[in-house]
Protein backbone atom coordinates (compact mmCIF):
# COMPACT_ATOMS: atom_id res chain seq x y z
CA UNK A 1 0.00 0.00 0.00
CA UNK A 2 1.40 3.22 -1.12
CA UNK A 3 1.84 5.93 2.37
CA UNK A 4 2.36 9.36 1.63
CA UNK A 5 4.71 10.47 4.84
CA UNK A 6 6.37 14.02 5.61
CA UNK A 7 9.56 14.38 6.96
CA UNK A 8 9.72 17.51 9.69
CA UNK A 9 12.56 19.29 10.77
CA UNK A 10 13.24 21.75 13.07
CA UNK A 11 16.49 23.74 13.23
CA UNK A 12 17.41 26.29 15.44
CA UNK A 13 20.88 27.96 14.04
CA UNK A 14 21.53 25.06 11.79
CA UNK A 15 25.15 25.05 10.29
CA UNK A 16 25.93 24.01 6.26
CA UNK A 17 26.07 20.40 7.53
CA UNK A 18 22.88 20.57 9.10
CA UNK A 19 21.08 22.23 6.34
CA UNK A 20 22.73 19.28 3.86
CA UNK A 21 21.38 16.96 6.45
CA UNK A 22 17.76 18.64 5.58
CA UNK A 23 17.96 18.00 2.13
CA UNK A 24 19.74 13.98 1.70
CA UNK A 25 16.79 12.78 3.51
CA UNK A 26 14.36 14.93 0.82
CA UNK A 27 14.06 11.98 -1.62
CA UNK A 28 12.63 9.59 0.86
CA UNK A 29 9.32 11.14 1.62
CA UNK A 30 6.58 12.82 -0.42
CA UNK A 31 6.96 16.14 1.81
CA UNK A 32 9.63 17.61 3.93
CA UNK A 33 8.68 20.56 5.87
CA UNK A 34 11.66 22.16 8.07
CA UNK A 35 10.66 24.24 10.95
CA UNK A 36 12.82 27.17 11.83
CA UNK A 37 13.02 28.18 15.20
CA UNK A 38 14.08 32.04 15.75
CA UNK A 39 17.70 31.35 14.19
CA UNK A 40 19.27 34.33 12.20
CA UNK A 41 18.12 36.33 8.69
CA UNK A 42 21.46 35.08 7.62
CA UNK A 43 20.65 31.89 8.36
CA UNK A 44 17.23 31.49 7.55
CA UNK A 45 18.09 33.24 4.33
CA UNK A 46 20.22 29.97 3.18
CA UNK A 47 17.39 27.42 4.31
CA UNK A 48 15.04 30.02 2.07
CA UNK A 49 17.50 29.05 -1.31
CA UNK A 50 17.91 25.24 0.08
CA UNK A 51 14.28 25.18 -0.20
CA UNK A 52 13.78 26.85 -3.05
CA UNK A 53 16.41 24.37 -4.68
CA UNK A 54 15.83 20.97 -3.20
CA UNK A 55 12.28 21.53 -3.19
CA UNK A 56 10.89 21.54 0.56
CA UNK A 57 8.82 23.79 2.75
CA UNK A 58 10.38 25.85 5.26
CA UNK A 59 8.24 27.37 8.51
CA UNK A 60 9.99 30.24 9.81
CA UNK A 61 8.88 30.89 12.89
CA UNK A 62 10.97 34.32 14.20
CA UNK A 63 11.29 33.30 17.48
CA UNK A 64 12.67 30.07 19.62
CA UNK A 65 8.48 29.15 20.51
CA UNK A 66 10.02 25.36 21.70
CA UNK A 67 10.59 22.21 20.35
CA UNK A 68 7.10 20.78 20.98
CA UNK A 69 5.07 24.04 19.43
CA UNK A 70 7.55 23.34 16.41
CA UNK A 71 6.78 19.80 15.99
CA UNK A 72 3.35 20.65 15.92
CA UNK A 73 3.09 23.02 13.60
CA UNK A 74 4.96 20.39 11.09
CA UNK A 75 2.47 18.00 11.83
CA UNK A 76 -0.39 20.39 11.36
CA UNK A 77 1.40 21.13 7.71
CA UNK A 78 1.73 17.81 7.26
CA UNK A 79 -2.10 16.74 7.49
CA UNK A 80 -2.78 19.39 5.57
CA UNK A 81 -0.98 18.44 2.40
CA UNK A 82 -2.92 15.35 3.15
CA UNK A 83 -0.08 13.18 4.86
CA UNK A 84 -1.05 9.91 6.73
CA UNK A 85 2.62 9.38 8.41
CA UNK A 86 5.11 11.95 9.67
CA UNK A 87 8.38 11.35 10.37
CA UNK A 88 10.80 13.45 12.25
CA UNK A 89 14.39 14.08 12.45
CA UNK A 90 16.93 16.54 14.62
CA UNK A 91 18.45 18.59 12.23
CA UNK A 92 21.80 16.83 13.31
CA UNK A 93 20.74 13.53 12.63
CA UNK A 94 21.51 11.58 9.09
CA UNK A 95 18.75 8.67 7.43
CA UNK A 96 20.53 6.10 6.14
CA UNK A 97 19.44 5.25 2.49
CA UNK A 98 15.93 3.07 2.14
CA UNK A 99 15.54 4.32 5.89
CA UNK A 100 11.41 5.35 5.38
CA UNK A 101 10.87 2.81 3.01
CA UNK A 102 12.25 -0.15 5.20
CA UNK A 103 9.72 0.96 8.29
CA UNK A 104 7.32 0.88 6.41
CA UNK A 105 7.71 -2.25 5.02
CA UNK A 106 8.36 -3.19 9.01
CA UNK A 107 4.67 -1.94 9.58
CA UNK A 108 3.00 -3.67 6.81
CA UNK A 109 4.59 -6.81 7.91
CA UNK A 110 3.42 -6.47 11.54
CA UNK A 111 0.40 -8.25 12.12
CA UNK A 112 -0.95 -6.71 15.02
CA UNK A 113 0.47 -2.83 12.95
CA UNK A 114 -2.98 -0.90 13.75
CA UNK A 115 -1.64 -0.69 17.33
CA UNK A 116 1.88 0.49 16.94
CA UNK A 117 2.12 3.83 17.34
CA UNK A 118 5.61 4.99 16.70
CA UNK A 119 8.07 2.91 14.42
CA UNK A 120 11.98 3.87 15.45
CA UNK A 121 15.44 3.36 13.65
CA UNK A 122 18.55 1.83 15.66
CA UNK A 123 20.33 4.88 17.03
CA UNK A 124 23.89 4.97 16.35
CA UNK A 125 25.67 7.61 18.10
CA UNK A 126 27.90 9.49 15.37
CA UNK A 127 30.67 10.17 17.47
CA UNK A 128 31.63 6.14 18.61
CA UNK A 129 29.79 4.54 16.11
CA UNK A 130 28.15 2.73 19.00
CA UNK A 131 24.73 1.16 19.19
CA UNK A 132 22.23 3.35 21.64
CA UNK A 133 20.03 1.43 23.71
CA UNK A 134 16.31 2.42 24.00
CA UNK A 135 14.52 2.47 27.23
CA UNK A 136 12.45 -0.82 28.13
CA UNK A 137 10.23 -2.04 30.36
CA UNK A 138 11.48 -5.17 32.27
CA UNK A 139 9.55 -7.21 30.00
CA UNK A 140 11.16 -5.92 26.97
CA UNK A 141 8.66 -3.57 26.41
CA UNK A 142 10.14 -0.49 24.36
CA UNK A 143 8.55 2.86 26.81
CA UNK A 144 10.43 5.69 25.13
CA UNK A 145 12.64 6.59 21.76
CA UNK A 146 13.83 9.69 20.68
CA UNK A 147 11.75 11.64 18.36
CA UNK A 148 14.36 11.85 15.50
CA UNK A 149 13.96 9.26 13.33
CA UNK A 150 10.21 8.54 14.95
CA UNK A 151 7.78 7.35 12.24
CA UNK A 152 4.06 8.41 13.32
CA UNK A 153 0.77 7.89 11.95
CA UNK A 154 -1.32 10.69 11.92
CA UNK A 155 -4.28 9.12 13.18
CA UNK A 156 -2.31 8.82 16.92
CA UNK A 157 -1.88 12.56 17.18
CA UNK A 158 -5.24 12.58 16.33
CA UNK A 159 -6.75 10.12 19.28
CA UNK A 160 -4.07 10.99 21.70
CA UNK A 161 -3.28 14.46 20.93
CA UNK A 162 0.04 16.31 20.28
CA UNK A 163 3.47 16.89 21.83
CA UNK A 164 3.02 18.82 25.15
CA UNK A 165 3.93 22.60 24.35
CA UNK A 166 3.90 23.63 27.98
CA UNK A 167 7.17 21.31 27.93
CA UNK A 168 8.75 23.63 25.51
CA UNK A 169 11.76 21.44 25.45
CA UNK A 170 13.22 18.54 27.08
CA UNK A 171 10.88 15.23 27.61
CA UNK A 172 8.82 16.10 25.02
CA UNK A 173 9.18 12.42 23.26
CA UNK A 174 9.36 10.60 26.26
CA UNK A 175 5.99 12.40 27.42
CA UNK A 176 4.42 11.30 24.67
CA UNK A 177 5.64 7.83 24.11
CA UNK A 178 4.20 7.09 27.67
CA UNK A 179 1.30 8.93 26.57
CA UNK A 180 0.25 6.63 23.48
CA UNK A 181 1.61 3.56 25.26
CA UNK A 182 -1.29 4.33 27.85
CA UNK A 183 -4.23 4.69 24.92
CA UNK A 184 -2.82 1.03 24.03
CA UNK A 185 -0.14 1.63 21.29
CA UNK A 186 3.24 0.03 21.32
CA UNK A 187 6.38 1.24 19.96
CA UNK A 188 8.33 -1.03 17.35
CA UNK A 189 12.02 -0.61 16.21
CA UNK A 190 12.88 -1.63 12.78
CA UNK A 191 16.29 -3.43 12.72
CA UNK A 192 16.66 -2.49 8.89
CA UNK A 193 16.71 0.93 8.97
CA UNK A 194 19.43 3.43 10.80
CA UNK A 195 19.60 6.92 12.24
CA UNK A 196 23.10 8.06 12.77
CA UNK A 197 22.43 10.24 15.36
CA UNK A 198 24.15 12.90 18.24
CA UNK A 199 24.54 13.09 22.11
CA UNK A 200 25.48 16.28 22.22
CA UNK A 201 28.29 17.46 24.34
CA UNK A 202 28.33 13.98 26.53
CA UNK A 203 31.98 13.70 28.17
CA UNK A 204 33.51 10.35 28.89
CA UNK A 205 35.88 10.18 31.89
CA UNK A 206 38.26 7.51 32.88
CA UNK A 207 40.67 7.17 35.28
CA UNK A 208 43.82 5.39 33.83
CA UNK A 209 42.25 2.72 31.63
CA UNK A 210 39.15 2.14 33.38
CA UNK A 211 35.59 4.08 32.24
CA UNK A 212 34.46 6.16 34.89
CA UNK A 213 31.24 8.16 34.21
CA UNK A 214 29.96 10.20 30.78
CA UNK A 215 28.10 13.48 31.77
CA UNK A 216 26.05 15.79 29.55
CA UNK A 217 27.37 19.31 30.21
CA UNK A 218 23.89 20.85 29.58
CA UNK A 219 23.86 23.98 30.46
CA UNK A 220 21.99 25.70 33.27
CA UNK A 221 19.09 26.82 31.14
CA UNK A 222 18.98 23.18 30.12
CA UNK A 223 19.44 21.88 33.44
CA UNK A 224 15.98 23.59 34.40
CA UNK A 225 13.96 22.48 31.85
CA UNK A 226 15.10 18.58 32.42
CA UNK A 227 14.46 18.62 35.57
CA UNK A 228 11.10 20.94 35.81
CA UNK A 229 9.90 18.04 32.85
CA UNK A 230 11.25 14.81 35.07
CA UNK A 231 8.84 15.80 37.61
CA UNK A 232 6.39 16.50 35.78
CA UNK A 233 6.41 13.04 33.83
CA UNK A 234 7.03 11.72 37.57
CA UNK A 235 3.21 13.12 38.35
CA UNK A 236 1.74 12.04 35.45
CA UNK A 237 2.85 8.94 35.16
CA UNK A 238 4.31 7.26 38.12
CA UNK A 239 1.32 5.11 38.83
CA UNK A 240 1.35 3.67 35.14
CA UNK A 241 4.82 3.21 35.11
CA UNK A 242 6.50 3.25 38.02
CA UNK A 243 9.89 1.11 37.39
CA UNK A 244 10.14 4.21 34.90
CA UNK A 245 9.65 6.95 36.93
CA UNK A 246 11.64 5.61 40.12
CA UNK A 247 14.76 5.53 37.41
CA UNK A 248 14.36 9.12 36.67
CA UNK A 249 14.73 9.62 39.90
CA UNK A 250 17.86 7.95 40.07
CA UNK A 251 18.95 9.53 36.55
CA UNK A 252 18.43 13.23 38.38
CA UNK A 253 20.32 11.67 41.04
CA UNK A 254 22.88 10.64 39.41
CA UNK A 255 23.23 14.11 36.78
CA UNK A 256 23.61 15.85 40.05
CA UNK A 257 26.43 14.16 41.37
CA UNK A 258 28.43 14.31 38.12
CA UNK A 259 27.54 18.39 38.00
CA UNK A 260 29.49 18.18 41.51
CA UNK A 261 32.35 16.19 40.43
CA UNK A 262 32.95 17.68 36.88
CA UNK A 263 30.71 20.05 35.08
CA UNK A 264 31.55 23.58 34.95
CA UNK A 265 29.36 26.58 35.93
CA UNK A 266 28.12 24.01 39.53
CA UNK A 267 26.25 27.11 41.47
CA UNK A 268 24.22 28.20 38.69
CA UNK A 269 23.21 24.07 37.38
CA UNK A 270 22.51 23.69 41.22
CA UNK A 271 19.87 26.41 41.28
CA UNK A 272 18.58 25.91 37.94
CA UNK A 273 18.34 22.37 39.38
CA UNK A 274 16.41 23.32 42.54
CA UNK A 275 13.90 25.61 40.82
CA UNK A 276 13.14 22.86 38.33
CA UNK A 277 12.44 20.68 41.26
CA UNK A 278 9.90 23.38 42.35
CA UNK A 279 8.62 24.29 39.46
CA UNK A 280 7.86 20.85 38.28
CA UNK A 281 5.90 19.78 41.45
CA UNK A 282 3.65 23.03 41.64
CA UNK A 283 2.89 22.33 37.59
CA UNK A 284 4.79 25.92 36.90
CA UNK A 285 4.98 25.05 33.00
CA UNK A 286 6.04 26.86 29.94
CA UNK A 287 9.02 29.10 28.87
CA UNK A 288 10.07 30.15 32.10
CA UNK A 289 13.81 30.68 31.44
CA UNK A 290 15.89 31.95 28.50
CA UNK A 291 18.42 29.34 26.58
Amino acid sequence: MERSVCAVIVTYHPTPEHVANTIQVRPQVRELVVVDNGSSEQTVAVLREAARSSGFQLIANGTNLGIASALNIGVRWAKARGCDWVIFFDQDSMASDGMVAAMLAAYDSDSDREQIGTLAPVYVDKASAREMPVERSKTGQILTVSTSGSLIPISVFERCGYFREDFFIDQVDYEFCLRIISAGYRIVQCADAKLRHSLGMRREYEVGDRYLLTSTHHSAGRRYYIIRNRVTLFRLYWKSFPGYCLGLVELTLKDTGKILLVEGDKIEKLRSTARGLFDGALGHMGKRVEL
